[in-house]
This record gives C-alpha cells, sequence and structure tokens, in this order.
C-alpha cells in the first residue's frame, strides 16, 4: 500500500504546479501507469486514483478560469473607470483625440470638436473645444475650451478658457482673454480677466486692463493698463475704512 501512498503523494505535488498546457502531458503518464498494473486489484485501485486525480485537476483548471475571467472583468472596469475620469470641469466628457489644421491649410467656417485642436494653419470662424485649444498659425475668431494655447500665433478675436491660458513669445492677439490663470509673453491688445493668478513675462506688451486674483510683473514688461487685483481675498476697504 506504500507504492500506492507515495504514487498519490507524487500526483498532489503535481498537482500544484499543473498548468492547462502540461495537464495532457501528467494525464499520459497516469494512463501509462495502469495498464502496467497486471493485478486487478491493483489496476483497480489505480483507476480510483487516476479518477481522483483527473477530478482536481478539473476543480483547479475551474478555479484558473474563474480567476482569469473575473481578472478580465476588473480590468475592464478599471479602464472604464479612468475613461470616466476624463471629464472637464462642468462633467462634460473629453474625446481622447485631437483634430489637425495643418500648416497651409486654410479654413472658413466654424469648428467644434469634443477632442482638442491643434491649429498650424489658417482658420476663419469660431472655434470650440472641450479639450486643449493649440494656436500656432491664424485665427480669425473668438475661441473657447478647456485650456489654451498660442505659440507665434496671430488671433483676432475674444479667448475664453475654463483653466489656463498661455501666450507663448511671438504672438499677437486683438482681444479679450478670459481664463482662470494666464502667462503672457506675447502682444495682446485688449483686457484680461483671469480669476487666478496672472504672469506677465519679460517679453509681454499688454495694452488693456489686467482683473486678476493676483499679477506678477517681471523687469521688462510693458503694460498699458489698469491692474487691479479684484479677486483678491484681501478686503481693501477694511484696511482703508
Amino acid at each position: 500500500m506504500g507504492f500506492f501512498k507515495d504514487f498519490k503523494d507524487d500526483i498532489s505535488e503535481d498537482l500544484n504546479d499543473l498548468t492547462d498546457e502540461n495537464y495532457e502531458k501528467e494525464n499520459e503518464e497516469v494512463e501509462e501507469m495502469v495498464d502496467t498494473l497486471d493485478d486487478p486489484e491493483l489496476a483497480q485501485m489505480a483507476a480510483e486514483l487516476k479518477k481522483e486525480a483527473e477530478d482536481t485537476i478539473s476543480d483547479k483548471l475551474n478555479t484558473k478560469l474563474e480567476e482569469k475571467e473575473y481578472k478580465s472583468v476588473k480590468e475592464t472596469k478599471q479602464e472604464t473607470a479612468s475613461k470616466e475620469e476624463e471629464v472637464s470641469d462642468d462633467g462634460e466628457e473629453i474625446a481622447d483625440e485631437t483634430a489637425v489644421i495643418t500648416a497651409g491649410l486654410k479654413v472658413t467656417g466654424d469648428l467644434e470638436s469634443v477632442g482638442s485642436i491643434d491649429i498650424f494653419g489658417s482658420v476663419t470662424g469660431n472655434v470650440a473645444c472641450r479639450g486643449k485649444l493649440t494656436v500656432s498659425g491664424v485665427l480669425a475668431g473668438n475661441s473657447q475650451a478647456n485650456e489654451i494655447f498660442a505659440n507665434s500665433a496671430k488671433i483676432n478675436g475674444d479667448i475664453n478658457a475654463k483653466g489656463s491660458v498661455k501666450v507663448g513669445q511671438g504672438t499677437v492677439i486683438v482681444g479679450n482673454i478670459t481664463a482662470t490663470s494666464a502667462v503672457i509673453a506675447g502682444a495682446v491688445k485688449g483686457d484680461i480677466d483671469v480669476q487666478g493668478p496672472v504672469i506677465v513675462d519679460s517679453t509681454a506688451i499688454v495694452v488693456g486692463d489686467i482683473k486678476s486674483k493676483s499679477v506678477q510683473i517681471n523687469n521688462g514688461a510693458t503694460i498699458d493698463g489698469r491692474c487691479s487685483q479684484c479677486y483678491s481675498d484681501i478686503d481693501t476697504n477694511a484696511i482703508f475704512g
């Protein structure tokens, strides 16, 4: 009987490392051992052990399939949750795509996208997107986006961003800017209305009033207008009576 005890222990050890790929090989080895037994009683006991091993193998394989299915469902839910996080401040979903107006392309008419827009060519018309608007070409029209970045651009129209506005060096804007924060390194002719901080870099030229919570003006910047920190938390009337 020690032979069958050792035989059973060996099968149990093999089951711990059993995978889908070596199942067939292990099963063939068990069948070979059963076929080589001449004693009917021993053959019957070996057959019972074989059946027990097959049942155990089947249970393990089913458990693995269930684990794989659970993992797949979990990963799908995580991917869905990740996509749902890509929304704007007002709850609108932002598509993970970018429409590109290439250099040399001229577009006449309004543009609207649920994703982002990059303008390297020329657009005559209003532009609105839920993602980021990047302008490195010419835009004649009002623009609205989650955030706006103008780099070496020519813009004639008002700019409205739910987030930040960055005006790079070499950019010329004729129009008002509304945002929650702004960095100005180019030329702006129009009023700047920002609920948060404004940084006016040394290369900036601003002709218009600036309303913000705070403003930083670097040496060399040119400003022709009033600066008002009307969104500041400090109550000036209380200080000066």
